[in-house]
């Protein structure tokens, strides 16, 4: 077996772990958001919107860098990964007491003295999350997701289950904290106890030296990245009302989810694939369209069919209550749909080791979007979103220059390799309203109309795809094949022990 076919299988065996992880995650996530919805207010929602855009950039902060180095180091000496470790855990406690002593005056700027004591518990995830962080970039860099999957599923059902209890009991703002803060103690436990890897009481400044310049690039940006994440919350949280913000939030929570599956599932292997093909330029382009054109047979006609439901997917799930956010839902179904694009784009730039040049891309555009979303504030809550889509669509079209000219291959050509799936999901979705309109002359009640229109909508999709003959289809069924015997495996293995005397 070649190098590229033994990276493949291990992909391979990695993606069906992370589908068997986001199918279980999305299960959870699923169930305990529509809950906590139900039983708790969006000015809930908007506290913990306030407090996500300081624990974000924190943890960024927290990393320093170090998890795309480790990643990327193809020799690594036990001293670097212990000081690397050391080094996280040191960040992270400063985070926390920064966080802590700044809470109060945060709580000010903000006009919301509850603000306080949330961010000062939402802190302590700082360091829970350090002390796991060096034991999952190790997972990730050896392609070990099976580990990585565990641990998600189990500390996503705990915390859920902790998050669920203390909203009944009417614990409001709280259960969404606690929720978290389990989840997260949940999984650093399970990377501890299934690691192979575990500190030793050995530092080197030199080791960290060295890895300062590729890591500090890496930090810069991400700092940026969740810096513009997180501003428009900012934004919003400060001009606007925290209801206001929380049907912002809750808008944005269902085109998050299918883009945080989808980015598990392929994106978070495309660093380490991308790194290991990165000398051979044409394996490298290879390994770029398969992963472009996989990602964009399944977010584009999700998040359209998203799109055309957005009204009757929020009152069936979220009740009337939510019915502020649907216009937010949705803008966000067209602004999450250029982030897997551009995400694959980053992670292409950084395997090649052009850190610099993207920290360069950064800056100008997030200054760029800093600006427009400031001047639409003052003009109402939709320009800052429409500023938003603006930006993103800018960035989206800059990535397919920069790397045209990194891989030698056209913007033209690398547009080539999505437009099929744009022109089917148009066709799906006026397949879609066209229903809707014949339902709602019926009379046909919400649920059984939504039920029908979206299991057409993805039939019509599929249809089309096996009728042009796209190649992806091969691809789900390999991998939805692989599941099943993996499956059937787990269920005969279990039969076998439970017969066993």
């Amino acid at each position: 077996m070649s190098e590229l076919q033994h990276i493949r299988s291990k992909a391979m065996k990695g993606s069906i772990w992370a589908i068997v992880e986001k199918f279980s995650l999305q299960i959870v996530q699923f169930i305990v958001g529509v809950i906590l919805a139900r039983l708790l207010e969006p000015r809930d929602y908007g506290l913990i919107a306030i407090t996500t855009i300081f624990t974000s950039i924190s943890g960024a902060i927290t990393d320093g860098g170090f998890e795309k180095t480790l990643i990327r180091k193809e020799i690594l000496l036990p001293v670097e990964i212990n000081s690397v470790f050391y080094i996280n855990i040191l960040l992270g406690g400063l985070m926390m007491t920064g966080l802590f002593w700044a809470s109060p005056s945060l709580a000010v700027f903000f006009n919301e003295p509850s603000l306080s004591p949330v961010l000062r518990v939402v802190s302590i995830g700082l360091v829970l999350n350090a002390a796991g962080q060096t034991q999952k970039a190790l997972l990730m860099k050896e392609l070990h997701f099976k580990k990585i999957s565990i641990a998600q599923i189990f500390s996503s059902l705990i915390g859920g289950v902790t998050g669920v209890v203390m909203a009944y009991g009417g614990f409001g703002v709280w259960a969404l904290v606690y929720s978290a803060l389990v989840a997260q103690l949940v999984s650093v436990l399970f990377f501890w106890v299934r690691s192979d890897w575990y500190p030793r009481l050995n530092f080197s400044f030199a080791a960290i030296k060295e890895m300062l310049p590729y890591g500090s690039r890496i930090l810069l940006t991400s700092l940026l990245f969740f810096l513009m994440l997180q501003f428009n919350n900012f934004v919003i949280g400060k001009f606007y009302s925290k209801t206001s913000l929380g049907f912002f939030n809750r808008g944005s929570r269902l085109p998050e989810l299918i883009i945080s599956i989808i980015q598990s599932i392929v994106l978070k292997m495309v660093f380490p694939l991308f790194a290991k093909v990165q000398q051979d330029n044409l394996q490298f382009i290879k390994v770029v369209r398969k992963t472009t054109k996989i990602v964009g047979f399944i977010s584009i006609p999700l998040l359209t069919l998203l799109l055309v439901n957005a009204q009757d997917i929020t009152l069936v799930l979220f009740t009337a209550k939510w019915s502020g956010s649907i216009i937010f839902l949705e803008f966000f179904c067209l602004i999450r749909l250029f982030e897997p694009f551009i995400a694959i784009h980053r992670e292409m730039i950084l395997a090649k080791g052009h850190a610099r040049l993207l920290l360069r891309f950064f800056v100008i555009s997030s200054l760029v979007e800093i600006g427009l979303v400031l001047y639409a504030a003052t003009l109402g809550i939709m320009y800052v979103v429409l500023a938003t889509l603006v930006c993103k669509l800018g960035q989206f079209i800059s990535y397919l220059l920069i790397t045209s000219a990194e891989l030698k291959v056209s913007w033209q050509k690398q547009l080539s390799w999505i437009i099929p799936y744009f022109l089917i999901s148009i066709f799906m979705a006026l397949s879609v309203v066209l229903m809707h309109l014949l339902f709602l002359a019926s009379g046909m009640s919400i649920l059984l109309s939504l039920s029908l229109r979206m299991s057409f909508g993805m039939g019509v999709y599929f249809m089309l795809s096996w009728w042009f003959k796209l190649e992806e289809l091969v691809v789900i069924k390999d991998v939805l094949q692989a599941i099943e015997k993996k499956f059937i495996f787990v269920l005969k293995k279990g039969k076998l022990a439970y017969r066993r005397p």
